[in-house]
C-alpha cells in the first residue's frame, strides 16, 4: 500500500485534476493524505466533500499553519500509514496506471535494505519527459547522486521508504518556507541507499506561474538559512571541487551580503576566513566596474534568463535602475519593461548582453540595431567565481 502525499497553498481551482487522475487509476491500494499549509481559499471544504462521496481511497485531510511544503512532508511522513510514501504535488496528476506500476516494482525492493525507494517520469501535457529520456530501458538501479550519468536530469517521481524519511526528515528553519528536496535526497544517496530508477512516466506535470518551480533562483534568495544548508549539504554529498564550491558561496554572498556579515555567511557556509576574503574582494571589486560603467546611464539589459535577472539585481544593490530589457520572450516578462530586438527598442546609453553563450553574435544584432549604444558583454567583466 501506498501513501500519496499532497500539500497544498490555495490549489482549489486546479487539485481536481489530481483527484480525478486518482478515480481513474487501475489500482487502489493507496491513501491520499492532504496536508494544507495554511491555505486561505476553499480547499477545505472541496476536500471534505471528496472525503465524504469518495469510497475507491481514503482520503485524510490535516492542516497546519504556512510553514512551507517541506515542513509539510515532515508532518505527513508522520501521520502516513504505509511504507511507501509518494509526493504529488497539487498542480500535478498521476497516468492512470501510475499506482499499480508503482505497486509491481516496490515489491521487488521494499525488503531489500539496500534501497531508499522508486522512481519513474515525469511528462508535459504535451508527452515531453522532463530532464530528457533516460539512457536505460526497463529500470536502472543507481544513487540519486548519479543520475546524471543515465540521462536522469529533471524532475522525477519519487517513491521513498516512509521509514527513511522519518529517521532523515528535512531540516525545519524558522521564518524560512522553502528547501529543495535534494538536500534529503542526496543525504540517503550519502548514506548508499540506492533508488530503482523507471523508464516510465508516473506523473503528468504542469509547472505553474504560482509554484515553486517558476520562482527559481528567488526562492532561494528568500531562504538564505536553508539555501546555505543546501550548499554545505551539496558539498558533503555529491564532493563537489572547491572552485564550484566557491562559485556557489560566491552566488550566495552576492544576493545576501545586504542581510548577513562577511563573518555570518562565512559561519553559514563554513567557509575559511581566506576564501571569505577573495570572495569579498571578488563582489566588492565587480560592484565598483559596474558602478562606473552605468553612473548617470540609462540601462538595458540584453537576455532576461538566470544570468539577465542576477544582473539586474546586482544593479539594484547599487541603486541603478534598469530602464528596460531585450529578450525574445519579451511577452512573458512583467516584472520590467520588455522588449524585441526587431521593435527598435527606446534609447539606452548602455546594453549588458546578459548571456554565457552566443554573446558576441548577440553584441554584433544590438551594435547593428543601436550604433550610438555602448555594448558591454557581461562575461568580460564578471568574476571568476561567477
Amino acid at each position: 500500500m501506498i501513501t500519496i502525499f499532497t500539500s497544498i497553498y490555495n490549489r482549489a481551482y486546479i487539485i481536481k485534476n489530481l483527484y480525478d487522475s486518482l478515480l481513474r487509476q487501475s489500482c487502489y491500494d493507496f491513501e491520499w493524505l492532504i496536508v494544507d499549509d495554511g491555505s486561505t481559499d476553499n480547499v477545505a471544504s472541496l476536500v471534505n466533500q471528496w472525503i465524504e462521496n469518495t469510497w475507491q481511497f481514503k482520503i485524510r485531510f490535516c492542516q497546519q499553519e504556512n510553514r512551507g511544503k517541506h515542513v509539510a512532508v515532515n508532518y505527513g511522513v508522520k501521520q502516513a500509514e504505509y511504507g511507501a510514501f509518494f509526493i504529488v504535488d497539487s498542480d500535478d496528476y498521476l497516468e492512470d496506471d501510475a499506482i499499480e506500476t508503482i505497486i509491481r516494482y516496490w515489491r521487488r525492493i521494499c525488503e531489500d535494505e539496500k534501497f531508499a525507494g522508486i522512481s519513474g517520469l515525469r511528462r508535459n501535457k504535451g508527452g515531453e519527459v522532463v530532464g530528457g529520456m533516460p539512457a536505460f530501458e526497463e529500470y536502472m538501479d543507481a544513487l540519486n547522486t548519479e543520475r546524471g550519468k543515465y540521462g536522469l536530469d529533471g524532475d522525477k517521481a519519487e517513491i521513498y521508504k516512509t521509514e527513511l524519511l522519518k529517521k532523515y526528515p528535512f531540516p525545519e528553519y524558522e521564518g524560512e518556507r522553502f528547501l529543495t528536496e535534494a538536500v534529503v535526497w542526496d543525504r540517503l544517496a550519502y548514506e548508499g541507499y540506492q533508488i530503482r530508477w523507471l523508464n516510465k512516466s508516473l506523473v503528468v506535470c504542469d509547472y505553474l506561474a504560482d509554484g515553486l518551480t517558476a520562482r527559481g533562483d528567488q526562492l532561494f534568495i528568500d531562504n538564505p538559512e536553508r539555501w546555505a544548508h543546501h550548499i554545505r549539504t551539496d558539498a558533503c554529498y555529491r564532493a563537489i571541487g572547491t572552485d564550484e564550491y566557491l562559485k556557489k558561496s560566491y552566488y550566495f554572498y552576492e544576493s545576501e551580503c545586504t542581510r548577513f556579515t562577511n563573518d555570518e555567511i562565512k559561519e553559514l557556509l563554513n567557509l575559511k576566513t581566506a576564501q571569505i576574503k577573495i570572495i569579498a574582494e571578488q563582489y566588492k571589486t565587480f560592484m565598483e566596474r559596474i558602478f562606473h560603467i552605468c553612473g548617470g546611464k540609462r540601462i538595458a539589459i540584453y537576455g532576461y534568463g538566470r544570468w539577465g535577472k542576477r544582473f539586474k539585481r546586482c544593479l539594484e544593490h547599487l541603486q541603478i535602475r534598469t530602464d528596460y530589457v531585450i529578450d525574445k520572450k519579451y511577452e512573458d516578462i512583467h516584472e520590467v519593461p520588455a522588449y524585441s530586438i526587431r521593435m527598435e527598442p527606446p534609447k539606452a546609453d548602455v546594453v549588458f548582453i546578459a548571456l554565457s553563450a552566443g554573446a558576441e553574435d548577440a553584441a554584433g544584432v544590438v551594435r547593428k540595431g543601436m550604433p550610438e549604444t555602448k555594448v558591454v558583454l557581461c562575461k568580460d567583466i564578471v568574476p571568476v567565481f561567477w
